[in-house]
C-alpha cells in the first residue's frame, strides 16, 4: 500500500479536483473493464480541458501523481505530488507488475497511468516520475524527458 512519505503541499506538488471517480472497482481490468482497485497505489495524473485530473495516458500530458488511500468521487480535491517521496511501493504499483528495484528510474506507462522502469525511446517524449534508493522508496522529482508541450 504506497503512502506519501515526504510531502510539502506548498511546493511540492499542487491541488485539483478528480475528474473521475477511485473506487475499488476503478482500477485497469481485462478488455478495458475497470476491475481492479486503484486504492493506495501511485497513479500518474494529468490535467483535461476543464482542468480536472483525470489518468495520464497517451494523449494526456502527465503532470505529477496522486496515491488515493480511500474512495474518492470526482470533484473530490486531490494533492498531486510532483517533488516529494513515497514510501511503500510494490509490484501493484508498476505496470509490469514486478517487485521494484533499488536504483531504477520510473517513468509514466502511458496505457494504464502507472509506473514502468523502461525509459521512453530516444527523442521521443517521455515522463520522469522518479527513482527508487531503496527497493521500496520512491523519489518523486516529476519532469518531461525530450521534447515539452508549452
Amino acid at each position: 500500500m504506497a503512502r506519501y512519505d515526504k510531502y510539502d503541499p506548498r511546493d511540492g506538488g499542487f491541488r485539483a479536483p478528480l475528474n473521475m471517480d477511485l473506487t475499488a472497482t476503478s482500477g485497469p481490468g481485462s478488455a478495458g473493464t475497470p476491475t481492479n482497485s486503484d486504492l493506495s497505489k501511485v497513479l500518474v495524473v494529468g490535467l483535461n480541458g476543464s482542468g480536472r485530473l483525470v489518468k495520464a495516458t497517451s494523449t494526456v500530458i502527465p503532470r505529477g501523481v496522486i496515491i488515493a488511500n480511500g474512495p474518492m468521487a470526482a470533484g473530490d480535491i486531490a494533492d498531486v505530488m510532483t517533488h516529494g517521496e513515497i514510501v511503500e511501493l510494490a509490484a501493484v504499483d508498476l505496470q509490469a507488475a514486478t517487485a521494484p528495484v533499488a536504483g531504477t528510474g520510473y517513468y509514466h506507462e502511458n496505457t494504464a497511468a502507472r509506473l514502468a522502469a523502461t525509459a521512453p525511446a530516444a527523442g521521443a517524449v517521455g515522463f520522469l516520475v522518479g527513482w527508487t534508493v531503496e527497493a521500496g522508496r520512491l523519489i518523486v522529482r516529476c519532469q518531461h524527458v525530450g521534447s515539452v508541450d508549452a
